[in-house]
């Protein structure tokens, strides 16, 4: 009997934790996404420093999840790093125009803002999908599952009322 609580009880931790793990992740994502927004509206990258802690960030959430997720959530977390860099490279080679010569415009009309348009649609399609595989893992709809569905205890109790 012991041995069956100290089991739920090593579950239930292993959960809280995974959750705190998920939650985190998916505050980094929506940050990255915030991330992005600015410099779109702005037509400037934040901060160095504000970068790096971006990055550093990414790097404990991916550690975190290599600890508590499982294989499908790791590799839709890396997609959206490699999302992330993909936007980060176009808008780099977008505001790279100004050494050339070129001013760089937020518009349709300069040759290389669409394409960092289109890598951030891709960007948030890669996020979505990351969101998708939390969620499902999250209630047990996919593969990982720590939790496995039990009776809830009134359940069985009652006979399925109340």
């Amino acid at each position: 009997m012991q041995r069956a609580t100290w089991a739920r009880e090593r579950e239930s931790r292993l959960w809280e934790r995974r959750a705190a793990v998920y939650e985190e992740a998916l505050t980094s994502v929506k940050r990255g996404q915030c991330f992005r927004a600015e410099a779109l509206v702005t037509g400037r990258l934040p901060e160095a420093r504000e970068r790096r802690s971006r990055e550093v960030e990414a790097d404990v959430v991916l550690a975190q999840l290599e600890i508590y997720g499982p294989a499908e959530l790791i590799a839709a977390h890396v997609k959206t790093a490699r999302a992330m860099q993909t936007w980060a490279a176009a808008f780099s080679a977008w505001q790279e125009q100004a050494a050339l010569g070129r001013g760089p415009r937020p518009a349709p009309t300069d040759p290389l803002w669409p394409e960092v348009v289109r890598r951030d649609d891709e960007a948030r399609a890669v996020e979505q999908e990351f969101t998708r595989v939390v969620r499902s893992d999250v209630h047990a709809d996919g593969p990982g599952r720590l939790r496995r569905r039990r009776t809830p205890v009134w359940h069985r109790r009652t006979g399925g009322s109340g």
